[in-house]
């Protein structure tokens, strides 16, 4: 179809409608117009694909390396509260052992406290 996809339908209508071919080759012309439309789908159909699996792989992608981006960053977090807290460890072990009365005498007054608010 050297002048477009429905060439031959187009040159019947411009000839008045009808043409003087015989029915089998019309049908035969149009059998081929449909071909030809199944085969313009179907690359549109693959082209359509293709751009959807590459969208589709670039979000995986995108998604992966946020993700790895936020186990970073959580891995890092993680890692500063566990120097915080065994600094606060070693510092609340060194003044039990400074003051081990003094500490028990809080530890006293905080149960108190609790105790208070909690008949409340």
């Amino acid at each position: 179809m050297a002048t477009g996809l429905f060439s031959s339908s187009s040159t019947r209508k411009r000839n008045g409608g009808h043409s003087e071919t015989p029915i089998e080759d019309q049908l035969q012309e149009i059998r081929a117009d449909i071909a030809a439309l199944v085969g313009l789908l179907s690359e549109r159909g693959a082209a359509v694909s293709q751009d959807a699996k590459a969208k589709a792989k670039g979000a995986r992608d995108r998604a992966e390396a946020d993700l790895e981006n936020l186990l970073a960053s959580g891995e890092q977090l993680l890692s500063d509260l566990r120097d915080r807290y065994s600094g606060t460890e070693r510092e609340l072990r060194r003044a039990v052992r400074e003051h081990p009365i003094a500490t028990l005498g809080a530890a006293a007054a905080i149960g108190l406290a609790v105790a208070a608010l909690l008949r409340r």
